[in-house]
């Protein structure tokens, strides 16, 4: 009898070491209806999605707490540099040690704006953040316009800005 109970603790207990898994799905429409899934966030990696549920497909990204890289092959071996995050600037960054490049994002709040050079000099806005859902933005003051993608679940912050880096 007390052999199962051991068992399931085991097992239950592998589970909870797990990191958490999230997925990202494309939105459509000033709502944010989720369509298929786009991307899957899980320890410490980004994964283009196959299929509409989200199913893993090949590592796009591996990232820590503040520098993203590229992966140097599908299952997340980390590779080139891609960008590094210095408070609320996004940076692209370059080589095996992430140099620090010209400046792409810029974060103020819930809204991100696409900035340039090594000042971050503050463009147009890009997209806004809103209670998982990002929204595109237009203008200098970034007013929201239709949804493009839907979060569900935990992902850093790091992890969703190299995603809309790249879109």
């Amino acid at each position: 009898m007390a052999r199962p109970l051991v068992l399931l603790t085991l097992l239950l207990l592998a589970g909870a070491g797990r990191a958490q898994r999230a997925v990202i799905s494309w939105a459509y429409g000033p709502f944010g209806t989720p369509g298929d899934a786009a991307f899957v966030v899980e320890d410490g990696r980004i994964y283009q999605s196959c299929g509409p549920y989200g199913s893993r497909g090949p590592c796009l990204y591996v990232f820590d707490r503040d520098q993203v890289f590229h992966s140097a092959d599908a299952f997340g071996q980390r590779g080139q540099g891609a960008f590094t995050l210095e408070g609320d600037r996004f940076l692209r960054c370059s080589g095996p040690f992430c140099t620090r490049g010209s400046c792409t994002l810029l974060l103020e709040r819930n809204k991100v704006f696409r900035a340039d050079g090594a000042f971050c000099n503050k463009q147009e806005g890009a997209f806004v953040i809103e209670e998982g859902t990002v929204f595109l933005a237009d203008g200098a003051f970034a007013s929201k316009s239709d949804a493009i993608l839907q979060v569900r679940g935990e992902v850093p912050m790091i992890a969703l800005l190299a995603i809309l880096a790249g879109l």
